[in-house]
């Protein structure tokens, strides 16, 4: 669940609420600016800000904050002799906002439109007065003017078109009036195709490391939500024909495929090559995706520099064996992956960015053709 639902979840329960964002990090601080937690007046809801000694006095702080309703800063620059005392990973300096959220009707309809916003893949970002946080306004990136005042609005326009409106900013006006910006951008959506072990152990992990999961299946009886209890979407397509009708794969999309056949492998990465999503990538042996690859460049019509985008075999090659195994190396490829399309806030060592950009270092899973048997291991998905 996001931080996004969480507050709209406790804020039906007339929670008192007090969200705590990274609004400033320097040096190697445990999270990265925009990073944030929701605390009530009993502690923390959800999120992390990096934990140790740092976020147990943020929560303290952020209670009072939820009971008091009066947003306030807090400073923290640490050492990496501070940060080992204190319970952290690191050291570095941030600086974080302390924004009360209260449940009145207006703050429950604006993180209900948020909450929308960001699920039909809109970035946002809220504009919020330090000293009356209560008259915060919401507003979408992309639209034509912004529901606040012309200065506040030339400004985020500058800072929107340098591309520095992807992280809290603290702006302030002619007359001395200080804000904060808090950019909530579209969550990264994983489309599976495949219902199988892989994709039940893949969704799942993935679901916990923020990703919006999507479950497609050919067979009704492993479509469904009994199995994939953590999708926001899980829908069985006959043949996988036409399977990705109705959604838009190229913002912030990334599709595993994981059928249970090669046959559907081809049908799929047909369907998914059309539709440019931000990340590509197929399981398998190195000996079905060439055959896959033949296919699709002697009778599909793709050409060389349209395979260059899959990434094949999917996964981080880890010495995967098990569906729990092979789920890990391919999440943990997508975070890689994430971390790299998401404005380029990571940069990955080369051999790790050699596998997320499908280098043809892959594991090699032994085949039989001839019995009509899919590859083991990290190589296939069984209907299993």
């Amino acid at each position: 669940m996001s931080i996004v639902e969480s507050i709209c979840q406790e804020l039906q329960k007339k929670k008192n609420l007090a969200l705590v964002s990274i609004v400033k990090q320097l040096a190697s601080a445990p999270r990265h600016a925009g990073s944030c937690m929701l605390v009530d007046e009993e502690g923390l809801v959800a999120g992390t800000i990096g934990g140790g000694l740092l976020e147990g006095q943020a929560i303290e702080r952020g209670m009072e904050v939820a009971k008091s309703g009066r947003s306030e800063f807090m400073d923290f620059r640490l050492t990496g002799k501070d940060a080992a005392s204190a319970g952290m990973i690191c050291g570095g300096s941030m600086r974080l906002f302390l924004e009360p959220i209260h449940p009145e009707s207006r703050t429950q309809v604006l993180y209900q439109r948020l909450a929308i916003a960001m699920g039909c893949g809109d970035d946002m970002f809220s504009v919020i007065p330090v000293r009356a946080p209560g008259r915060r306004v919401l507003c979408r990136k992309k639209a034509a003017t912004w529901p606040i005042p012309t200065e506040i609005a030339c400004t985020l326009r500058e800072k929107l078109e340098k591309g520095e409106l992807d992280v809290p900013l603290e702006i302030s006006d002619s007359m001395g009036q200080n804000f904060v910006v808090i950019p909530w951008s579209a969550p990264w959506r994983l489309v599976l195709a495949g219902g199988g072990h892989v994709a039940q152990a893949t969704a799942e992990i993935a679901a916990r490391a923020d990703f919006t999961v999507c479950v497609l299946d050919d067979r009704e009886e492993f479509a469904n939500k009994d199995r994939f209890p953590m999708a926001a979407l899980v829908r069985a397509v006959p043949e996988y024909k036409d399977c990705f009708a109705g959604m838009a794969l190229e913002n912030k999309t990334l599709v595993v495929i994981v059928t249970r056949g090669h046959s559907y492998d081809k049908v799929v990465l047909v369907q998914a090559l059309k539709k440019k999503p931000a990340y590509l990538g197929m399981i398998g042996s190195k000996r079905k995706i060439r055959t896959i690859y033949d296919m699709l460049l002697n009778e599909e019509g793709f050409a060389k520099e349209d395979l260059a985008r899959v990434t094949a075999p999917v996964g981080l090659d880890i010495g995967a064996e098990t569906p729990a195994e092979i789920g890990i190396s391919i999440v943990a490829q997508l975070i890689a992956a994430r971390a790299v399309l998401d404005g380029g806030r990571h940069h990955l060592d080369a051999s790790l960015a050699g596998q997320v950009q499908g280098a043809d270092k892959a594991q090699e899973a032994e085949e039989k053709e001839s019995s009509g048997l899919c590859e083991s291991g990290a190589g296939c998905e069984t209907a299993s």
